[in-house]
């Protein structure tokens, strides 16, 4: 494993190109061809929650590098099937606590409503429209009320306006709250 770790994280780093901004869609052309977990799956393909990470911590003025977060990721063993199916749903909270980010999670969509109006920033996680079509990450930013969304539908070129009302019990993971 470290062997395929160590040429993932050299292979990526000679593909990275600094990202200054905040990232809108996965398959960003900075990100895209990075690779993640054991299987070297594209971060355009299973890099939601990545991106998501990327945004929360550049939104916090803690900016970080992709692959510093993708290397970080894998040693906090928080690819899901050695990535084949991106990151497990509950393990952001590795990262966070590993950079000294203070964050609250739930699992509970009431509270979460609730609690997103009062925050800086979050993370989702939801089920995509088909199960087998598995889940997916993105970040929501709170400015003043208003809040938006970047990478919700993995083709947006900017943050698009995001309510609350969009979240199904049925189909809400968890959620991570700055």
């Amino acid at each position: 494993m470290k062997n395929k770790a160590m040429k993932h994280n050299i292979s990526n780093l000679e593909l990275y190109k600094p990202i200054n901004d905040y990232m809108y869609r996965q398959d960003d052309k900075q990100a895209a061809t990075l690779k993640y977990g054991r299987l070297g799956k594209k971060v355009e393909n299973v890099g939601c929650a990545l991106v998501a990470v990327f945004n929360v911590m550049r939104r916090l003025g803690k900016p970080r590098a992709m692959t510093e977060i993708i290397s970080s990721a894998e040693k906090l063993r928080m690819p899901w099937l050695f990535g084949m199916f991106g990151t497990k749903p509950r393990s952001l909270g590795k990262y966070f606590s590993a950079n000294g980010v203070e964050y609250a999670r739930t699992s509970d969509l009431a509270e979460f409503k609730e609690r997103l109006n009062g925050c800086n920033c979050a993370i989702i996680c939801t089920w995509n429209d088909k199960r087998l079509h598995g889940i997916h990450f993105y970040a929501v930013f709170n400015d003043g009320g208003t809040l938006t969304s970047l990478n919700r539908f993995c083709n947006n070129d900017n943050a698009i306006p995001f309510s609350p009302d969009v979240l199904k019990e049925n189909r809400f993971i968890t959620g991570y709250l700055f």
